[in-house]
């Protein structure tokens, strides 16, 4: 039976080709995110060791005294060990500015790392920066840069104090991305001793870095080591154990991106399996003649079934082969361009290849296939050998079975249904974020599935309203084409399932990301209304005693004004006062609290904010005060404070004077999350406490076509150049920060896009696997319309018709179900927290649409070519 079987696979070999590609994408797709996770393990692994130079046995521990570093460098299999202490520091170049660790050089030349340019410090007063410090920073070797750090005083106070260096060096990339401790600036112990905080027993280290004689092992090592240690508090571990503890605690976030990737190959797995399975189906309903003769001259229902699942697992295993071997190849080809792209010396030469990457495919690959046959292989047994030799007439679609599928599909949709409805009220009531979503994950799992159950039920009725629309307006080819494509039920639900699997997933995801980007769109213009913001910060309310706001220059100001790309500023000017809330009496508590009072024009305010609802009760005689020190002035909206002036304290003084020689009013309170950390006030209002109030700084909007990362650097440079160079004016805003999140949104949905589009070919494959099967199945049908008169051309629009109807309502039930999807989805994350914006991103929607009609008509060019070269009669009389 085997060498029969091997021969059916033989003479029907094109026929299994579409099966076969379609597992062939699936295992290649597997194979490809199960390697993924060893290339990243191996990166962090790399880049940790990268950092700690020849290192052979790393002490870990947080206060390792100095003379613990005496002991270690005392024991005779020790060649060399030097300590790393950290010490924060903020490298300034003008504008620019970068927060930092800095650690001292090893005195060990085998423990220090590769430099890519210039040479180590050989005084104090130089540094080595990593080269993504550099790059941030714009530095060379041989640029000054200054250094800030603060300092612990004799009177028990923080001083910042800065000192400025020369980059000596420039480091290779350290890999701090992937190890909090590892430094990105490296100088003389000294000035690494000036810039820490050591305690009254002077510098201890956090870790201790040990190279070992050539004679002695690394495990040895540890064990020479271990003892001089007894009474610190210290892990002892070999260089590849510290790596590895890193790495796990570095990749347990790469494990659920693993999960995700293996959920989308599983979606792939499963659109693979309906495409195999409506290949055997349609191959033994074509092979009943054959089937049948093998049935009369001797061979049992089991071998007709073994025989059937054989071929099954022979096209899954070599196809599987081929995916994996597709899988090593994209792996290994995207590691060599990373190499090439990066340059970095912790990436992986080669993928490495665990035993699981291999089986995993090839199993799931092949079981995927046998497990998809198993229906065609049983209807394979079921007709007898004589009543076999007659043609089957196609299914009925109303059937008993078809009503138990209904009686499942209704229940399991209505049970999703009610689990997404209640996940999304649980995450609006205030319920846990956790257990909101796994409620709606649920129902969206239970609510799909009613959907995949109920294909046969669903797709059918979608197609025939289709047809029945093409039919109107395509003449008689549209005709046939809506009769033929649910003349098969099963077979045209099966087709169209896969396909709306990929694009509920696809439409969903595009959802989702428009609604979440809305979402936070709406949320940052709520908190952070300013695209770009100049000046120093506000001091919290209660640092430190009433002195004057940090000035802000002209020249500083009007050149940030004239950035290519900004369309309005407004000015803002400001004091330091004390605001009290009125009547509340003399507590210490409620006496006042030192606040910056900003104030600037309302009506130029509202033309540079994003969200004019922050500042609109902005008016003469209202104060608007910032949510997040409203709690700490203890007022709410429709409160009145008072707002002082002065050098002191003021106690309750009338308007216009609080008898100190300052001066105070009192204010209406509108609370609101407005764009700064002060009380914002009109511009008459804050005349009234200071007639010389200093510009403190400036709110600029952009365009909505400007780049914000451009806009905020050219205004970076412009104002440094304005101020000089011994003077740093921050420049910050939301544009920045709403720009990120945009592109990491975007390229979140492009990758999990490209993910499921492997779910969409596949299904794609399905389509034309399918219309190809129908034509070789139809050929004497065919041929009929053809003497009856039906054109070549003809022929083939109906064929395309059929492609695009099917592909079509695929592709729209996909949609309608990925709009649920993706509102419901994003109202359960996000509505624990925001109010959510739900959003139809109808361009992509249109695409997917577009896309959906250009698969059918693809997949439909060769089967209604290869039916419109048959002669009429030859077609009549093949078998």
């Amino acid at each position: 039976m085997l060498r029969t079987t091997v021969r059916q696979m033989r003479a029907h070999l094109g026929r299994l080709i579409a099966a076969g590609v379609a597992i062939t994408i699936a295992s290649a797709f597997v194979t490809a995110t199960l390697l993924s996770t060893g290339v990243i393990e191996r990166t962090v692994h790399n880049a940790v060791l990268t950092a700690y130079g020849g290192a052979d046995v790393i002490v870990d521990g947080p206060d390792i005294p100095a003379d613990a570093l005496d002991d270690v460098r005392s024991i005779p299999e020790v060649a060399g060990a030097d300590g790393r202490v950290m010490a924060p520091v903020t490298l300034r170049t003008g504008a620019r500015s970068d927060y930092q660790a800095a650690a001292p050089i090893p005195g060990t030349p085998e423990l220090q790392i590769e430099l890519s340019d210039g040479a180590f410090p050989d005084q104090p007063g130089e540094i080595v920066v990593s080269e993504p410090t550099a790059k941030r920073l714009d530095l060379d070797v041989g640029s000054s840069v200054q250094v800030g750090f603060d300092s612990w005083t004799p009177d028990g106070g923080w001083a910042e104090e800065s000192t400025t260096v020369t980059v000596s060096g420039i480091s290779v990339d350290p890999g701090a991305a992937f190890d909090s401790d590892i430094p990105g600036v490296l100088a003389d112990v000294a000035d690494v001793r000036d810039w820490s905080t050591p305690g009254d027993d002077g510098m201890t280290y956090e870790k201790l870095m040990v190279v070992g004689d050539a004679n002695v092992s690394d495990a040895e090592l540890v064990e020479r080591v271990r003892p001089a240690l007894d009474q610190v508090n210290a892990e002892v571990l070999t260089a590849d154990e510290y790596a590895r503890e890193v790495t796990a605690e570095f990749t347990s976030g790469t494990y659920l991106l693993s999960a995700v990737l293996a959920g989308f190959g599983a979606v792939a797995l499963f659109a693979a399996g309906m495409v195999i399975s409506n290949t055997f189906a349609v191959l033994v309903a074509q092979r009943t003649r054959n089937l049948a003769l093998l049935r009369c001259v001797g061979a049992t229902r089991r071998q007709v079934h073994r025989g059937v699942l054989a071929e099954a697992t022979l096209t899954g295993a070599v196809a599987s082969l081929l995916g994996l071997g597709a899988g090593l190849g994209l792996a290994q080809a995207a590691v060599a361009v990373l190499n090439q792209v990066s340059g970095a010396s912790w990436l992986p030469d080669s993928v490495p290849v665990p035993l699981i990457a291999v089986v995993v495919p090839l199993v799931t690959g092949t079981g995927v296939t046998v497990l998809a046959a198993l229906s065609p292989a049983r209807a394979a047994t079921r007709v007898a050998p004589l009543a076999a030799l007659r043609p089957l007439l196609p299914p009925a679609f109303r059937s008993k079975a078809s009503r138990r599928r209904i009686a499942i599909t209704t229940a399991l949709l209505l049970t999703g249904g009610a689990l997404l409805a209640l996940g999304t009220v649980m995450a609006s009531g205030g319920a846990s974020v956790g257990l909101a979503l796994a409620t709606g994950m649920l129902g969206g799992a239970v609510s799909f599935l009613g959907v995949v159950v109920g294909a046969v039920v669903i797709v059918p009725p979608a197609v025939a309203a289709l047809g029945r629309l093409f039919a109107r307006v395509g003449g008689v080819p549209a005709r046939m084409a809506a009769a033929n494509s649910v003349r098969h039920p099963r077979r045209t639900a099966s087709t169209a399932a896969a396909l709306l699997i990929g694009v509920t997933l696809v439409a969903m995801m595009s959802v989702g990301a428009a609604s979440t980007q809305a979402t936070l769109d709406d949320e940052l213009d709520q908190r952070y209304a300013v695209d770009i913001s100049v000046g120093q910060e506000p001091v919290w309310p209660g640092m430190g005693e009433l002195r004057a706001e940090p000035e802000l220059s002209r020249a500083a100001a009007e050149a940030a004004g004239g950035i290519s790309g900004v369309t309005g500023m407004v000015a803002l000017h400001g004091v330091r006062a004390t605001v009290a809330p009125v009547g509340a009496g003399e507590t210490a508590e409620t006496a006042g609290t030192d606040v910056s009072v900003h104030g600037l024009d309302p009506d130029a305010a509202r033309r540079v904010v994003r969200s004019e609802s922050s500042l609109s009760e902005l008016a003469s005689g209202t104060a608007v005060v910032p949510t997040s020190i409203a709690d700490d002035l203890r007022v709410s909206t429709g409160d009145t404070i008072t707002v002082s002036s002065g050098d002191t304290r003021g106690s309750g003084g009338t308007a216009g004077t609080d008898g100190t020689g300052g001066s105070s009013i009192e204010l209406d309170v509108a609370v609101a999350p407005v764009p700064d950390s002060a009380v914002l006030v009109t511009e008459q209002d804050l005349w009234a406490l200071d007639t010389q109030p200093p510009l403190t700084r400036v709110w600029l909007g952009l365009s909505e076509t400007a780049d914000p990362g451009v806009v905020i650097r050219d205004v970076q440079d412009a104002v440094s150049l304005a101020v000089g160079s011994d003077q740093s004016v921050p420049v910050d805003g939301a544009a920045a920060e709403r720009a990120e999140i945009s592109d990491v949104l975007d390229t979140m949905l492009a990758v999990v896009t490209g993910l499921l589009a492997v779910a969409v070919l596949i299904a794609l494959i399905g389509v034309s696997n399918t219309l190809s099967l129908s034509v070789i199945e139809r050929t004497r049908e065919s041929a009929t319309m053809r003497a009856l008169g039906l054109t070549r051309r003809q022929l083939r629009s109906m064929l395309a018709l059929e492609g695009v109807l099917v592909a079509l309502a695929g592709a729209i039930l996909g949609i309608g179900l990925g709009l649920v999807y993706g509102w419901l989805g994003t109202a359960t994350t996000l509505g624990a927290v925001w109010e959510t914006q739900l959003t139809v991103p109808w361009a992509r929607l249109a695409a997917i649409v577009v896309i959906a009609i250009l698969a059918g008509l693809v997949a439909s060019a060769l089967p209604g070519r290869r039916a419109a070269k048959a002669a009429p009669v030859a077609a009549l009389a093949a078998e």
